[in-house]
């Protein structure tokens, strides 16, 4: 998978509430510094999902606004769809390691919805 594939795939188990599918799109030695604490491997990219899903109140899905690549560097600018209407923005930057995306780190553009 390259490296765009693999954060493609990594927004879509997000947005479509696949976390199971976590296994398939991190490495083992994922680390997401965008959480607190960050989360480590497919079960901390599970526990991030399902902290996401309790704050949002349901499933919040993504948009893709602008994807750069860079080698196995991948930043992203997203848009993120709250289950109650509300949307917020963010900057993403990923490392893809052997196809699986192996390091997270994110910004908000802003705060998030009430």
């Amino acid at each position: 998978m390259t490296p765009e594939d693999a954060v493609r795939a990594y927004f879509a188990v997000y947005s479509e509430g696949r976390p199971e599918q976590f296994d398939e799109v991190v490495s083992p030695d994922y680390v997401d510094y965008g959480h607190s604490p960050p989360g480590h491997g497919p079960q901390g990219a599970r526990d991030d999902y399902e902290n996401a899903v309790r704050i949002a109140g349901g499933v919040p899905t993504y948009d893709i606004d602008a994807l750069v690549l860079r080698d196995d560097t991948v930043a992203v600018a997203w848009t993120g769809h709250m289950p109650n209407g509300s949307d917020f923005r963010g900057l993403s930057l990923y490392q893809v390691v052997d196809g699986l995306v192996a390091e997270a780190r994110h910004a908000l553009i802003g705060s998030l919805p009430a």
